[in-house]
């Protein structure tokens, strides 16, 4: 049996639990707060940087690597230092695909990707190509390392990048294609 209470005791009792619930709501929405401002404080703390001949390379929260050459904004998944293993010299610079197309011969993928994202604002154009007319599946333009810039990536247990001419060769397993493009980007920035 419950016990009877008068209308004063209700509104009471009534206020009282308003009152405990209002005041977990606002203890929760400041610790949520001031939890929510500490993290965010942290993880800016938490990035890394580092210097490499004279550029400052930012690990951001995705990972990649953000740097600047010349006022021009790069971004890249490995930072040169990651890359020093990888033996490659090119004679290619920015200015050799500043103003001129540039094709991509195989697969598209993350290395395709990356070196995209870094010289698209320098090239005429990037589109996909064949370098060999038999090899050619799709009605894409025939190119030849002489005449035109392409990258070439495949993937094999052989890993190594050369050039031949104008063209980039890239071999590598998928799982380092983007690191041995990445090392392609920094030849050709000069860094």
């Amino acid at each position: 049996m419950r016990r009877i209470i008068t209308r004063t005791q209700q509104d009471k009792k009534t206020k009282r639990n308003q009152l405990i619930i209002g005041l977990l709501l606002i203890g929760l929405m400041v610790f949520s707060v001031v939890g929510y401002a500490l993290s965010g404080r942290g993880s800016e703390e938490d990035l890394e940087e580092i210097e490499y001949n004279g550029i400052k390379f930012v690990q951001d929260n995705s990972g990649y690597w953000n740097f600047k050459i010349q006022g021009q904004n790069f971004i890249t998944k490995y930072n040169p230092k990651e890359t020093e293993e990888i033996l490659f010299s090119s004679d290619l610079t920015l200015n050799d695909y500043s103003n001129k197309p540039l094709y991509f011969v195989g697969i598209f993928q993350e290395p395709n990707f990356e070196i995209n994202r870094n010289l698209n604002s320098f090239a005429l154009r990037v589109q996909e190509a064949c370098l060999f007319k038999k090899d050619c599946e799709n009605d894409l333009p025939i190119k030849n390392c002489s005449a035109d810039n392409l990258i070439v990536i495949n993937e094999g247990d052989d890993e190594n990048i050369y050039q031949q001419d104008n063209c980039i060769f890239i071999t590598a397993s998928l799982g380092n294609q983007t690191k041995y493009a990445d090392k392609f980007l920094f030849n050709v920035l000069g860094i």
